[in-house]
């Protein structure tokens, strides 16, 4: 069998061996490349993790007047996007269920106590969704002097 590694006289043929540490040291960068590629590859696989589904958030919104005149009907309107049920009261003056409620709805007080003008009052709606989570809101208004003639 012949030695490639020699020539015919029986040294070392340092062509030969240069060309083998070369093509070793190009199979090992590329043994190494290959390798964190794959890595890389891998890690580009990965699922994202798990959001929440976009889910409507149960809120609750009260729009009315913060002062209410004496003997005179004034209106708040409920809003809630996702509500099923709301229940409303003011102390003073009543409260209630609004079963099944749809978007919006709309209450009225009418003061007709005199003794009662200058006071506060706080209506507080509690809306529940189809789960049964529940939301708040607060609305505070006076009670005042009739301006209509």
């Amino acid at each position: 069998m012949k030695n490639i590694f020699r020539n015919a006289n029986g040294e070392v043929n340092t062509q030969i061996v240069v060309a083998v540490i070369g093509a070793a040291a190009t199979l090992l960068t590329a043994l190494i490349a290959g390798g964190f590629g794959l890595i890389q590859f891998q890690a580009s696989r990965a699922q994202p993790l798990p959001t929440a589904t976009d889910v409507p958030q149960l809120v609750v919104e009260i729009d009315g007047p913060t002062e209410v005149p004496l003997n005179e009907e004034s209106y708040f309107t409920i809003l809630s996007e996702t509500a099923v049920r709301a229940e409303w009261t003011i102390p003073g003056f009543g409260s209630d269920d609004i079963n099944p409620f749809r978007l919006a709805d709309r209450i009225f007080v009418e003061p007709t106590d005199a003794e009662r003008l200058g006071e506060s009052f706080t209506l507080v709606v509690t809306v529940y969704d189809a789960d049964g989570n529940r939301a708040a809101a607060r609305h505070r208004f006076q009670v005042v002097e009739n301006q209509s003639p």
